[in-house]
């Protein structure tokens, strides 16, 4: 073998341990990088001369560039982070309606009823007292306010959902484009023989985000390009092109959003009803079924307590003489216009004739009973315990998202340890691989002094 070829031999493991030296230091600048695969250098034999006795080899090269990938693992870490976005949308949607069932404190209407009807007692215990007239006056006009407060959350939360609804379209179609855009370059550097890590994992990441977002499904062909589907089958990105998302009003839904699919010459297909897993499908769960079936409940009790109350005082008499009168609005029956039509407490009609005015309490004390009355409307229920199964369903409601959420993620915690123990960097392990590199650069530097010592040597011979 020739001193030339030493030179090369030494050079070759020169070289390739200086690319194995910049993979570690790669490995180690992202060690805390979102989504960053850790990469390892594969290395092979430079293919060897012939020679006598044998064949010679001829150094060595860096073969390929490869990241630490465990598809199925990381598809389970997708379909984990859909089910996770679903849940936190869901629990953080229903946090922000837990203030209408402010009882504790004595701000929710179930404390407004107990006001109210404690109030009316009292006036039933003293008829004539006019003091006593205008608290309950006051506790009529409080309790109709609660339910009105609690329909202006339901409806201010709705419309919160509904922005972020939007917003969330947006972010799904900004995340297509950006997988989209990663695509043309991954096919680009694949078929220059490259191998784009750092772009695979960028669009990992992509994907990850966007199955945050929306339920999906990748398929890769063999120039490296994803084609990402959502919902059942509707296609999001085809390698290099995308379809978006679209928020239209529906007028029917009192022109709250849903989420189209826009296929080309302006048409579009509704996803709203297919979404099936995603932060999409927490936020629509909570502002499409949640929130109106509150709201469809509190109705129910605002109207009753509206008919049965009304109904009664029609039948009694004021300290007035005044006679079939209603405390509340007849035609508020919702929880959103219930109000107090009676303004003169002397027209309260505690009485039950005209001839009792003022110390008959009859009619009072028949509107107290009504605090204990079961309603067929109700499924034979009082006015409180058809307020506390509305509480305790929503509280059921909570609980399950609540517990949802946290076995998600532990799961998915479980998931991104077991990612780290495959794709993630040990900086042990990068700083064990660093020395072994740098040992083998210095011994390939060494080669070629001693190649250098040698030609030297024969110069010196000749001379």
């Amino acid at each position: 073998m020739s001193i030339n070829r030493l030179v090369e031999i030494g050079k070759s493991a020169l070289f390739t341990a200086q690319q194995a030296i910049s993979v570690t230091g790669h490995n180690i600048a992202n060690v805390n990088t979102p989504g960053f695969s850790r990469q390892h250098i594969t290395l092979a034999e430079n293919r060897p001369e012939n020679g006598s006795p044998g064949q010679i080899g001829t150094g060595v090269h860096a073969e390929a560039i490869r990241r630490s990938f465990d598809a199925f693992v990381e598809g389970q870490l997708l379909a984990s982070r859909e089910r996770l976005g679903e849940f936190t949308a869901s629990s953080n949607a229903l946090a922000r309606l837990e203030p209408l069932f402010g009882d504790a404190n004595n701000l929710g209407i179930g404390a407004g009823l107990n006001e109210f009807f404690g109030a009316l007692q009292d006036v039933a215990t003293n008829p004539n007292d006019l003091s006593a007239r205008t608290v309950f006056l006051s506790k009529a006009t409080a309790l109709a306010g609660r339910f009105n407060q609690a329909a202006a959350d339901l409806t201010a939360a709705q419309d919160f959902l509904d922005r972020q609804v939007g917003q969330t379209i947006t972010d799904v179609n900004r995340l297509t484009s950006r997988i989209a855009d990663l695509n043309a370059k991954i096919a680009v550097a694949e078929s220059s023989g490259q191998q784009p890590n750092d772009l695979r994992d960028q669009r990992g990441v992509a994907l990850a985000e966007l199955g945050e977002l929306i339920e999906v499904s990748s398929i890769e062909d063999a120039t490296g390009q994803l084609t990402v589907s959502a919902g059942r089958g509707h296609v999001l990105v085809d390698k290099e092109r995308t379809y978006q998302l679209v928020a239209i009003p529906n007028s029917g839904n009192n022109g709250l959003l849903d989420v189209h699919y826009g296929v080309g010459a302006g048409a579009t297909t509704s996803l709203t009803s297919v979404i099936q897993s995603g932060r999409l499908k927490g936020l629509l769960d909570v502002r499409d079924q949640t929130i109106p079936s509150l709201r469809a409940s509190l109705d129910t009790l605002a109207s009753e307590v509206v008919t049965q109350v009304n109904q009664q005082h029609r039948l009694g008499f004021g300290l007035d003489g005044s006679t079939n009168q209603d405390l509340f609005v007849p035609t508020g029956t919702t929880a959103s216009t219930i109000a107090v039509s009676l303004a003169n407490v002397r027209q309260i009609a505690a009485s039950s004739t005209a001839g009792g005015v003022p110390g008959n309490n009859a009619n009072a004390l028949a509107l107290a009973g009504l605090r204990s009355q079961d309603f067929a409307s109700f499924g034979n229920v009082t006015f409180q315990e058809y307020y506390s199964t509305i509480a305790g369903n929503f509280g059921s409601i909570t609980q399950g998202v609540d517990g949802n959420l946290k076995a998600q993620e532990i799961l998915h915690a479980q998931l991104t340890s077991q990612r780290a123990s495959i794709s993630g960097v040990s900086m042990d392990e990068e700083l064990a691989n660093l020395l072994q590199y740098q040992r083998s650069f210095e011994a390939a530097s060494r080669m070629i002094v001693l190649a250098d010592e040698m030609f030297q040597t024969i110069l010196s011979i000749k001379r």
